[in-house]
Protein backbone atom coordinates (compact mmCIF):
# COMPACT_ATOMS: atom_id res chain seq x y z
CA UNK A 1 0.00 0.00 0.00
CA UNK A 2 1.35 3.53 -0.99
CA UNK A 3 -0.17 7.05 0.05
CA UNK A 4 0.13 9.30 -2.88
CA UNK A 5 2.63 12.29 -1.68
CA UNK A 6 1.62 14.33 -4.61
CA UNK A 7 -2.22 15.57 -3.21
CA UNK A 8 -3.09 16.95 -0.17
CA UNK A 9 -6.97 17.12 0.09
CA UNK A 10 -7.44 18.23 3.11
CA UNK A 11 -7.07 22.19 3.19
CA UNK A 12 -8.85 25.51 4.40
CA UNK A 13 -9.08 28.46 3.40
CA UNK A 14 -10.41 32.39 4.83
CA UNK A 15 -13.85 30.94 3.60
CA UNK A 16 -13.85 29.82 6.68
CA UNK A 17 -11.44 29.24 8.69
CA UNK A 18 -7.79 29.31 7.38
CA UNK A 19 -5.76 32.33 7.52
CA UNK A 20 -5.07 32.84 3.10
CA UNK A 21 -7.36 32.77 0.10
CA UNK A 22 -8.55 29.61 -1.82
CA UNK A 23 -5.93 31.14 -4.58
CA UNK A 24 -3.24 31.16 -2.46
CA UNK A 25 -3.79 27.64 -1.60
CA UNK A 26 -3.79 26.68 -5.00
CA UNK A 27 -0.69 28.52 -5.72
CA UNK A 28 1.26 27.21 -2.39
CA UNK A 29 0.22 23.35 -3.63
CA UNK A 30 1.38 24.00 -7.04
CA UNK A 31 4.60 25.44 -5.24
CA UNK A 32 4.88 22.29 -3.44
CA UNK A 33 4.98 20.26 -6.66
CA UNK A 34 1.80 18.84 -5.65
CA UNK A 35 -0.73 17.33 -8.64
CA UNK A 36 -3.68 17.62 -6.65
CA UNK A 37 -5.03 20.14 -3.91
CA UNK A 38 -8.19 19.50 -2.18
CA UNK A 39 -10.42 22.66 -1.12
CA UNK A 40 -12.53 21.36 1.66
CA UNK A 41 -13.89 24.40 3.77
CA UNK A 42 -15.78 23.98 6.84
CA UNK A 43 -19.41 23.88 6.27
CA UNK A 44 -22.76 22.92 8.71
CA UNK A 45 -26.17 22.85 8.20
CA UNK A 46 -26.77 26.84 8.44
CA UNK A 47 -24.37 27.51 5.86
CA UNK A 48 -25.37 29.41 2.32
CA UNK A 49 -22.55 30.71 0.37
CA UNK A 50 -21.86 26.86 -0.79
CA UNK A 51 -23.08 27.53 -3.93
CA UNK A 52 -20.75 30.83 -4.08
CA UNK A 53 -17.88 28.78 -2.78
CA UNK A 54 -17.91 26.33 -5.46
CA UNK A 55 -18.34 28.43 -8.64
CA UNK A 56 -15.56 30.33 -6.64
CA UNK A 57 -13.31 27.05 -6.71
CA UNK A 58 -14.17 26.59 -9.93
CA UNK A 59 -13.30 30.07 -11.64
CA UNK A 60 -9.59 29.26 -10.28
CA UNK A 61 -6.98 29.06 -12.23
CA UNK A 62 -5.19 25.39 -12.31
CA UNK A 63 -1.42 26.48 -12.35
CA UNK A 64 -0.57 23.23 -13.51
CA UNK A 65 -2.54 21.31 -10.29
CA UNK A 66 -5.72 19.94 -10.03
CA UNK A 67 -8.21 21.67 -7.81
CA UNK A 68 -10.26 19.45 -5.72
CA UNK A 69 -13.55 20.96 -4.72
CA UNK A 70 -14.95 19.50 -1.30
CA UNK A 71 -16.17 20.42 1.93
CA UNK A 72 -15.33 19.10 5.13
CA UNK A 73 -18.85 18.35 7.14
CA UNK A 74 -18.45 16.75 11.21
CA UNK A 75 -21.11 13.93 12.51
CA UNK A 76 -23.84 15.06 14.63
CA UNK A 77 -25.01 11.73 16.31
CA UNK A 78 -24.57 8.19 16.45
CA UNK A 79 -26.59 7.21 13.63
CA UNK A 80 -23.73 9.19 11.61
CA UNK A 81 -26.07 11.96 10.48
CA UNK A 82 -23.97 14.96 8.80
CA UNK A 83 -24.23 18.83 9.64
CA UNK A 84 -24.89 19.57 5.60
CA UNK A 85 -26.79 22.05 4.19
CA UNK A 86 -30.08 20.90 2.74
CA UNK A 87 -29.14 22.04 -0.78
CA UNK A 88 -25.88 20.77 -2.10
CA UNK A 89 -24.35 21.86 -5.32
CA UNK A 90 -21.86 18.94 -7.13
CA UNK A 91 -18.95 18.47 -5.27
CA UNK A 92 -15.54 16.36 -5.96
CA UNK A 93 -15.09 15.27 -2.50
CA UNK A 94 -16.19 14.88 1.12
CA UNK A 95 -14.70 14.91 4.10
CA UNK A 96 -16.44 13.43 6.79
CA UNK A 97 -15.12 14.20 10.64
CA UNK A 98 -15.68 13.98 14.32
CA UNK A 99 -15.19 17.32 15.90
CA UNK A 100 -17.64 16.11 18.45
CA UNK A 101 -18.57 12.79 20.12
CA UNK A 102 -21.66 11.60 18.30
CA UNK A 103 -24.35 11.14 20.83
CA UNK A 104 -27.60 9.29 20.90
CA UNK A 105 -29.24 12.78 21.18
CA UNK A 106 -26.82 15.03 19.13
CA UNK A 107 -23.33 16.18 19.59
CA UNK A 108 -21.60 15.76 22.58
CA UNK A 109 -18.34 17.86 24.28
CA UNK A 110 -15.27 15.37 24.79
CA UNK A 111 -15.28 16.45 28.28
CA UNK A 112 -18.44 15.01 28.98
CA UNK A 113 -17.65 11.52 27.45
CA UNK A 114 -14.59 11.57 29.46
CA UNK A 115 -16.16 12.37 33.01
CA UNK A 116 -18.72 9.66 31.59
CA UNK A 117 -15.61 7.16 30.98
CA UNK A 118 -13.65 8.02 33.86
CA UNK A 119 -17.15 7.81 36.27
CA UNK A 120 -17.85 3.98 34.96
CA UNK A 121 -21.37 5.47 33.07
CA UNK A 122 -19.61 5.01 30.00
CA UNK A 123 -16.96 1.88 28.92
CA UNK A 124 -13.70 3.05 26.56
CA UNK A 125 -14.97 0.51 24.64
CA UNK A 126 -18.54 1.40 24.48
CA UNK A 127 -17.53 5.18 23.28
CA UNK A 128 -15.34 4.11 20.64
CA UNK A 129 -17.77 1.48 19.10
CA UNK A 130 -20.00 4.48 18.88
CA UNK A 131 -17.67 6.60 17.28
CA UNK A 132 -16.97 3.77 14.48
CA UNK A 133 -20.44 2.83 14.21
CA UNK A 134 -21.33 6.55 13.74
CA UNK A 135 -18.37 7.23 11.38
CA UNK A 136 -19.70 3.75 9.02
CA UNK A 137 -23.11 5.21 8.76
CA UNK A 138 -21.90 8.75 7.94
CA UNK A 139 -19.85 7.01 5.02
CA UNK A 140 -23.00 4.56 3.77
CA UNK A 141 -24.86 8.29 3.98
CA UNK A 142 -22.60 10.17 2.40
CA UNK A 143 -23.54 11.77 -1.20
CA UNK A 144 -20.10 12.06 -2.39
CA UNK A 145 -16.96 10.40 -2.85
CA UNK A 146 -16.05 10.52 0.97
CA UNK A 147 -12.56 10.68 2.77
CA UNK A 148 -12.49 10.17 6.84
CA UNK A 149 -10.78 13.19 8.19
CA UNK A 150 -8.35 12.90 11.28
CA UNK A 151 -9.84 9.55 12.38
CA UNK A 152 -9.69 8.53 15.88
CA UNK A 153 -8.31 12.69 16.56
CA UNK A 154 -11.54 12.76 19.08
CA UNK A 155 -10.36 10.03 21.42
CA UNK A 156 -7.28 12.00 23.37
CA UNK A 157 -10.25 14.30 24.04
CA UNK A 158 -12.43 12.11 25.59
CA UNK A 159 -9.71 10.50 27.74
CA UNK A 160 -9.34 7.77 25.66
CA UNK A 161 -6.15 6.68 22.92
CA UNK A 162 -5.95 4.11 20.16
CA UNK A 163 -5.14 0.99 21.76
CA UNK A 164 -8.94 1.16 22.86
CA UNK A 165 -9.66 0.19 18.71
CA UNK A 166 -9.73 -3.05 18.76
CA UNK A 167 -9.34 -4.56 15.79
CA UNK A 168 -12.97 -6.10 15.54
CA UNK A 169 -14.19 -2.37 15.17
CA UNK A 170 -11.12 -1.57 12.33
CA UNK A 171 -12.07 -4.41 10.58
CA UNK A 172 -15.86 -2.64 11.44
CA UNK A 173 -14.52 0.00 9.44
CA UNK A 174 -12.44 -1.42 6.85
CA UNK A 175 -15.67 -3.07 5.79
CA UNK A 176 -17.92 0.35 5.50
CA UNK A 177 -15.44 1.91 3.48
CA UNK A 178 -14.34 -0.93 1.18
CA UNK A 179 -18.27 -0.54 0.61
CA UNK A 180 -18.56 2.64 -0.02
CA UNK A 181 -15.24 3.20 -1.62
CA UNK A 182 -14.50 5.42 0.64
CA UNK A 183 -10.81 6.64 1.49
CA UNK A 184 -9.01 7.13 5.21
CA UNK A 185 -6.80 10.43 5.97
CA UNK A 186 -3.17 10.66 7.03
CA UNK A 187 -3.47 13.60 9.00
CA UNK A 188 -0.49 15.99 9.47
CA UNK A 189 -1.46 17.86 11.67
CA UNK A 190 -3.00 15.14 14.69
CA UNK A 191 -0.69 12.62 13.22
CA UNK A 192 -3.47 10.23 13.16
CA UNK A 193 -4.49 7.73 12.79
CA UNK A 194 -1.53 6.18 14.54
CA UNK A 195 0.56 3.86 12.52
CA UNK A 196 -1.24 0.27 13.89
CA UNK A 197 -4.65 1.49 12.67
CA UNK A 198 -3.24 2.45 9.16
CA UNK A 199 -1.86 -0.85 9.07
CA UNK A 200 -4.54 -2.63 9.32
CA UNK A 201 -6.56 -0.40 7.59
CA UNK A 202 -4.11 -0.99 4.61
CA UNK A 203 -3.45 -4.58 4.84
CA UNK A 204 -7.55 -5.10 4.74
CA UNK A 205 -7.57 -3.06 1.36
CA UNK A 206 -9.03 0.81 2.34
CA UNK A 207 -7.53 3.59 0.29
CA UNK A 208 -5.50 5.86 2.09
CA UNK A 209 -4.82 9.86 1.20
CA UNK A 210 -2.48 12.46 2.59
CA UNK A 211 -4.27 15.49 4.49
CA UNK A 212 -2.12 18.39 5.54
CA UNK A 213 -5.21 20.12 7.41
CA UNK A 214 -3.23 23.30 6.32
CA UNK A 215 -5.38 26.59 7.51
CA UNK A 216 -1.85 27.93 6.33
CA UNK A 217 -0.50 28.10 2.77
CA UNK A 218 2.84 27.60 3.72
CA UNK A 219 1.40 24.18 5.46
CA UNK A 220 -0.04 23.26 1.92
CA UNK A 221 1.67 19.60 0.95
CA UNK A 222 4.33 19.44 3.58
CA UNK A 223 4.59 16.39 5.17
CA UNK A 224 6.44 14.89 8.03
CA UNK A 225 3.90 12.27 9.59
CA UNK A 226 2.95 11.17 6.25
CA UNK A 227 6.64 10.33 5.34
CA UNK A 228 7.17 7.88 8.58
CA UNK A 229 3.95 6.27 8.23
CA UNK A 230 4.86 5.82 4.28
CA UNK A 231 7.82 4.09 5.33
CA UNK A 232 6.01 1.53 7.56
CA UNK A 233 3.42 1.02 5.15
Amino acid sequence: MTIDEGADWHTHSTTSDGADSLADMVAAGAAAGLHTIGLSDHVRASTTWLPEYVQAVRSLPADGIRVSCGIEVKMLDSSGRLDLPPALPDLDHLLVADHQFPGDDGPCHPSVVAAAVAAGSMTAHGAVEQIVTATCAALRSSPFPTIVAHLFSLLPKCGLAEADVSNELLDELASAALATDSAVEVNEKWRCPSRRSLTHLAARGVRLTAGSDAHRACEVGRWNYLVEVARDL
